[in-house]
């Protein structure tokens, strides 16, 4: 195989991609056109066409690339700890950071959802059974807590930091509030979450 037609492929394909991504973040599936993925990546209709079939299975391979980048964050960050507690307080820190830091992952989970193009694909379903099976193994070693099914904890535990980033202007303000009236700054609200989550789920 000529291997400078594989690199400007492979090229071109991060380029479609790369824009893609900016732009579904921005506008969703239905506010981007294909005129903006070709001005954005500089790469022709027809090429596009030709690597993906259409927008939608374009929307899809970005949903996909921006789901595995999570994934394989996350199974590195598992692999650094072979004790089961430090190993969950890092998953949530770990989750929570990316997913704060991630803008265009957000957005375009948000608008896949109201767009009805949500994607449930089978990596991220494995993903979510192997949590679910360190939260059960935790719970069998008596580490976790044993009155909530471990397959919600995931859910749980993502759907509050999901809410936390959306609201973290109005969260501040809260705290501000609460700390103005008793006198006692504690500061580092992403730092307060992520340990209440661990308190909430480990013994």
């Amino acid at each position: 195989m000529n291997t400078r037609r594989t690199r400007d492929k492979d090229k071109t394909i991060e380029d479609i991609l790369s824009a893609s991504s900016r732009l579904f973040s921005e506008r969703g599936l239905h506010g981007t056109s294909f005129r903006d993925i070709e001005n954005a990546s500089g790469v022709s209709k027809g090429l596009i066409l030709h690597h993906f079939g259409s927008k939608e299975a374009l929307y899809a391979a970005v949903q996909n690339r921006l789901t595995e980048e999570y994934i394989n964050m996350m199974v590195s960050q598992r692999q650094k700890s072979t004790d089961l507690r430090e190993m969950i307080t890092t998953a949530i820190r770990s989750s929570f950071q990316h997913t704060k830091n991630n803008r265009d992952h957000r957005r375009i989970v948000l608008w896949s959802y109201l767009e009805g193009q949500e994607r449930n694909s089978e990596i991220e379903q494995r993903f979510i059974q192997a949590l679910a099976a360190s939260m059960q193994a935790g719970q069998e070693a008596g580490l976790v807590r044993d009155d909530i099914d471990a397959t919600l904890m995931p859910f749980i535990i993502k759907g509050a930091m999901d809410y936390w980033i959306r609201k973290e202007e109005l969260i501040q303000k809260l705290f501000e509030q609460n700390e103005s009236q008793d006198g006692n700054r504690q500061g580092g609200g992403d730092d307060r979450l992520i340990a209440a989550l661990s308190k909430l789920f480990l013994k």
